[in-house]
């Protein structure tokens, strides 16, 4: 788990933001971060992704699946991660809807 959260945190550093700022964007809270940063939880499936996205590298990244950054893009343009965050936004709709619903 130790090294899932130093990729994030280094993966953050390169892209110069805060914790703050990858707490108000994934939607958890700034100590999320900071124990997915030290080692202490894993981020769940979506958040990895949107992590990912974030940070202009693939969740492959991330999990130390690939040996580097396997994406030179540059983190998300403000209009991106608007877009990201309102995917995000919808699947945790979909996943709280109450169940016997039609997904």
């Amino acid at each position: 788990m130790k090294n899932l959260g130093k990729r994030i945190k280094q993966a953050r550093i390169r892209a110069g933001i805060t914790q703050e700022y990858v707490a108000e964007i994934v939607g958890v809270s700034r100590t999320a971060v900071t124990r997915w940063e030290q080692g202490e939880i894993e981020p769940r499936l979506d958040h990895l992704a949107a992590l990912a996205g974030l940070f202009g590298v693939t969740a492959d990244h991330l999990l130390g699946l690939e040996p580097g950054p396997a994406s030179r893009e540059p983190p998300l343009t403000e209009g991106a991660l608007n877009a990201l965050w309102a995917f995000v936004r919808e699947i945790r709709k979909t996943d709280e809807a109450p169940k016997g619903e039609d997904r």
